[in-house]
């Protein structure tokens, strides 16, 4: 069975494919690699044996394929500690018939060195040893300096510190325990392609952790250090602090972050792209100058989500809070004087107590807004308004089936001659409802430095006062009895697709 692997906040390390440790790796076996000077290191060869003054005749014991066979067997090896030991192996002391010592600073004992060949060993000089191998003299000093009394060779201590680890089960335990107790939110942008989770914003990382050590003294326990709880917290959980707006285009930032071949195979798709970013806005730029009392425009989307209780102080950020939600329909005015004036928003504002966000909640007040505007228009039951709609292309919410049941059932019941909806490009979807949202998320910001926010119905407050001059935001509170079941009246219309 797979079994997928949890994703963290963090990308995970893959240290097999760190240039330093591939340069290590063909190192270690005797290829060639490059320095961390940036140059070339050509790979090791066999070097040509001792002279025939040698006195142990070390050329005519081994041939040049057999030194060839030992110089392969030991780059083989590729681990500097094996290769060590295989060196300390084939080292013995030679002990002189007469040794004439000081008693304060003795000296080392010289070595013998000797391979081992079809279950023989036999005894080669220094030169020879060293050029067989192709290794120098340092590497025989550090083995000896490295070999302790009883003739164990210490390992390399280089990249293999273990400071940061904790084997405290219990720790971990209480780590997790604290990490999962934080209220968190899916994604509101990306919710339908990220696993990523959403924390209020107002910590970091080291100040939750200081939280966690405040409430680990409390109950005499320990807390470990900070790179325990950073790790945890960043490889083991998909959390991140901030709310994702996907003001940057995919496509757009795909284009600027690629080099002049990749942008060249891309220049079709992206200058279709463009075109269509720019066909979309003059699009609506001239659905807006052709508003009159027929012809009405309307631009809905829905807010981030708005939580509480909301402060700045630590006891409500491990608080459990409620999420409320605002959806604005901004209704664009008609152009006077060469001038745009300003729009009509209708804000509907309702908790998670009372509905979810997606399509009978969206089309729902969709329909409570078209009868408003019906009402306030001046036109006869014969002459029906004509609705275009701009949204963004949130499949669970604006591009289903059971909006197209909405806007049937509309046109059949209510003074509505045709109703158009157009969605803008994706990446490029700012509208005049993003205008809306900024006013009130800085309304909010304000109050909060007053206080904190306590309960959803001060949002309804903040939304009524965010926008200072011209027309007020048009607020309608919304309970369970506000939203209609969609779903069963697509079916009852019979719109399957």
């Amino acid at each position: 069975m797979d079994i997928s692997k949890k994703k963290g906040r963090k990308r995970s390390s893959d240290p097999q494919k760190w240039r330093q440790n591939i340069n290590k790796v063909l190192r270690n076996t005797g290829n060639s690699y490059e320095s961390k000077k940036k140059e070339t290191v050509p790979p090791r060869q066999v070097k040509p044996p001792c002279t025939e003054r040698c006195r142990l005749k070390c050329s005519e014991k081994f041939t040049s394929v057999q030194r060839q066979a030992l110089f392969a067997a030991f780059w083989a090896i590729g681990d500097i500690d094996k290769q060590r030991l295989f060196i300390n192996s084939c080292m013995s002391n030679v002990s002189p018939r007469y040794k004439y010592t000081n008693a304060l600073h003795p000296r080392q004992s010289n070595k013998a060195f000797h391979f081992v060949m079809d279950g023989k060993t036999i005894r080669v000089c220094k030169t020879f040893f060293i050029a067989t191998l192709n290794i120098s003299d340092r590497v025989i000093r550090t083995v000896k300096q490295k070999c302790d009394k009883l003739g164990i060779i210490q390992c390399d201590p280089r990249g293999k510190h273990n400071n940061h680890r904790t084997n405290d089960e219990s720790l971990i335990l209480d780590i997790k325990k604290f990490i999962d107790a934080i209220p968190r939110i899916e994604s509101h942008y990306t919710r339908q392609t990220s696993t990523r989770e959403y924390i209020d914003g107002a910590k970091s990382i080291k100040d939750i952790f200081k939280d966690f050590k405040e409430s680990q003294e409390k109950n005499n326990k320990p807390y470990g250090k900070y790179c325990t709880f950073y790790n945890i917290f960043t490889k083991e959980y998909n959390i991140s602090f901030y709310y994702p707006r996907k003001d940057q285009c995919d496509l757009c930032l795909q284009y600027a972050n690629s080099n002049n071949e990749q942008k060249n195979l891309m220049r079709g798709t992206f200058d279709a792209h463009l075109e269509e970013k720019t066909l979309s806005r003059q699009d609506k730029y001239n659905d807006r100058c052709k508003i009159n009392e027929n012809n009405k425009v309307l631009v809905f989307d829905l807010q981030a989500v708005l939580q509480s209780p909301r402060g700045n102080t630590s006891a409500f950020f491990y608080k459990s809070k409620l999420n409320s939600y605002n959806f604005t329909i901004t209704l664009l005015n008609q152009k006077v004087d060469g001038q745009m004036r300003d729009s009509d928003v209708h804000a509907y504002f309702w908790n998670e107590t009372d509905a979810k966000r997606g399509a009978n909640e969206i089309g729902s007040c969709l329909l409570d807004c078209f009868d408003k505007i019906c009402q306030e228009s001046r036109l006869s039951d014969g002459d029906g308004l004509n609705l275009i709609l701009y949204s963004d292309n949130c499949t669970g919410q604006n591009k289903n089936k059971y909006i197209v049941a909405l806007y049937l059932y509309a046109v059949t019941h209510l003074n509505i001659a045709s109703i158009t909806h157009k969605f803008l490009i994706k990446g490029h979807t700012q509208n005049e409802g993003d205008n809306a949202h900024s006013l009130i998320e800085k309304e909010i910001k304000k109050n909060l430095k007053s206080g904190p926010i306590y309960c959803p119905h001060q949002y309804v407050t903040m939304i009524k006062n965010a926008k200072k001059t011209g027309q007020k935001f048009f607020v309608h509170e919304c309970t369970y009895d506000s939203f209609l079941d969609l779903k069963k009246a697509s079916r009852r219309l019979g719109i399957q697709f």
